[in-house]
């Protein structure tokens, strides 16, 4: 689809793959918030 859309709009593949990936990421990060607010980072010594 990434090809076809870009043949459409004259731009790249990457740009509808790189978009699609953040839609992806966003709704991830959505979908667990809570989960990720009781995540502590490590702290490397």
């Amino acid at each position: 689809m990434a090809l076809r859309l870009a043949k459409l709009f004259g731009n790249s593949p990457d740009f509808w793959l790189n978009l699609q990936r953040s839609v992806d990421l966003w709704d991830a990060q959505v979908a667990i918030e809570d989960d990720m607010r009781r995540i502590t980072p490590l702290r490397v010594a």
